[in-house]
């Protein structure tokens, strides 16, 4: 690559120095006495929308508000965290059940020492080890992964469970107790077989919960509608029996793969001011004279102002040509940036493709070089579509670097910036994102066709209205395709 081609480019801020006094300096290219073009770029307002980003731990936190704190929605609450300190008593138990078998075979062989068995015991030790692999992986996998989100209220078909297991684990230590310990007459190998049937049933109790806890939820059973409040974008998910909590935590996973983000700076289309409107009035004293606007009584420009609006609503008509022509800026600007990045681009190739002497350079040098030639319409372009606040200058750079690296095309590189991402393109893998449950009913109840519940942020919120499936009875139909056949009769008056 030739060394008058390509300069690298100036420092990151000379492109995003936020001098004011530097408008008035002449855009574009100015010639060195070297012959060498240096590229000055935005000297305007060219803060590419720089953001705050607060850095917490990676969680989906739910807060439950029940009737009376309904209030107090917008207030702020800081909250122990105690995800790590729910996880103690199930640990303890989840411990007590995997070294129950253990210890079924341990106690004898200290206390006393039972007849041994041959072959039949050794068989029953692999059984016995066998099992209790597969119960500790079974434990881990359904109770003990890491979860990404937390739940106001405790699962009740989980806390169900869990007391099933109790009462069936206390049963087999009161009758080991009673039947071995007591009388310490018991064959080896009856005792490995006793341990062997706590094993059997623990891993019957294991297959229940996950019957319960996730196979239950498989069939689609009801249909929920999820609104944005703010801008009106909707979604229809189909789920199964689950409770009103887990449905939230569902429908937030949903939210952030499938629903555009929200932009405040989108409700609102650039309209004409009422001012504009009362520029183009002129108003005479009864002498006959022109009277400057600006000294004009305020009661008399608002009723005059009123009076022009209702011989001509500007509501019927202007918000259409308001539309039409924010419409028509957008796919102008769109049209000139594409235009000048695969302009870009092609240069880059040229270069690829020319053998003359160059000087090699690595993605982040090239973007660096490349960015100035079309930095100006990305940022008209983000700034008419009011991106300019999501995308700041280096998260650019680090785009366009990847696209040059993997040799992707302009439109692969603008695809980020012309189409609406989902919510997860903004949130950081370390952000914390927390939501506010508000119901009516309890959280840990089911959902049925009259529940409604609503998600809240700070600045937006999500309506979730649940409705039952119908209930469909198809029947076959026989057809006698054999017997299915037409009869075409001709008539001389007409053409047929």
């Amino acid at each position: 690559m030739p060394k008058d081609r390509y300069r690298k480019a100036p420092d990151r801020d000379h492109y995003t120095s936020n001098h004011r006094s530097d408008r008035h300096e002449t855009n574009g290219s100015q010639e060195l006495d070297e012959g060498v073009i240096e590229v000055q770029v935005i000297p305007q307002d060219d803060d590419w929308g720089e953001t705050a980003t607060t850095i917490t731990e990676t969680a989906t936190s739910i807060v439950t508000l029940s009737e009376g704190d309904i209030s107090e929605v917008g207030k702020e609450k800081r909250r122990f965290d105690c995800r790590h300190l729910k996880l103690i008593p199930l640990a303890f138990f989840s411990l007590l059940l995997i070294a129950s078998p253990i210890l079924f075979i341990v106690i004898p062989i200290v206390l006393w020492k039972p007849n041994k068995c041959g072959i039949e015991c050794d068989g029953m030790f692999l059984s016995l080890a066998v099992k209790e692999f597969i119960l500790i992986v079974g434990i881990w996998a359904l109770y003990f992964r890491k979860t990404r989100v937390s739940m106001p209220r405790v699962n009740v078909l989980r806390v169900g469970v869990m007391v099933l297991v109790f009462i069936v684990l206390a049963c087999y230590w009161l009758f080991y107790g009673l039947r071995i310990i007591r009388n310490k007459e018991a064959d080896f190998s009856e005792i490995l077989k006793f341990a062997g049937t706590l094993l059997d049933s623990l891993l019957f109790l294991h297959y229940l919960s996950v019957v319960v806890l996730w196979l239950r939820h498989s069939e689609p059973i009801y249909t929920l509608k999820v609104i944005r409040s703010t801008d009106g974008v909707s979604k229809f998910y189909s789920v199964g029996a689950l409770s009103i909590q887990r449905a939230a935590i569902f429908v937030l996973e949903k939210y952030y793969k499938d629903f555009p983000e929200y932009n405040p700076y989108m409700m609102t289309l650039p309209a004409r001011t009422a001012t504009k409107q009362f520029s183009t009035l002129k108003f005479y004293d009864i002498d006959g004279k022109v009277t400057d606007n600006s000294k004009v009584n305020p009661r008399t420009r608002a009723i005059i102002t009123s009076s022009s609006q209702g011989r001509r609503n500007p509501g019927r008509n202007d918000r259409f040509y308001e539309e039409a022509e924010y419409e028509r800026k957008v796919k102008r600007r769109k049209a000139r940036l594409m235009a000048v990045c695969e302009e870009a681009f092609g240069h880059i190739r040229r270069i690829q493709l020319d053998r003359g002497p160059t000087v090699p350079m690595d993605p982040e040098e090239a973007a660096q070089s490349l960015f100035p030639s079309f930095a100006r319409p990305l940022q008209k372009y983000l700034r008419t579509v009011k991106q300019h606040h999501r995308h700041n200058m280096d998260a650019i750079l680090k785009h366009l670097a990847h696209c040059l690296a993997f040799d992707m095309s302009p439109k692969a590189f603008l695809e980020r910036y012309m189409c609406e991402q989902p919510c997860v393109e903004y949130v950081s893998s370390r952000d914390t994102q927390e939501w506010s449950l508000v119901c009516e009913e309890q959280v840990t109840s089911g959902l049925s066709s009259s529940t409604v519940f609503q998600l809240k942020t700070e600045i937006l919120s999500l309506v979730v209205t649940v409705k039952e499936l119908p209930y469909f009875d198809l029947s076959e139909e026989e057809f006698d395709f054999e017997n299915n056949k037409f009869v075409l009769k001709l008539n001389s008056e007409t053409s047929v």
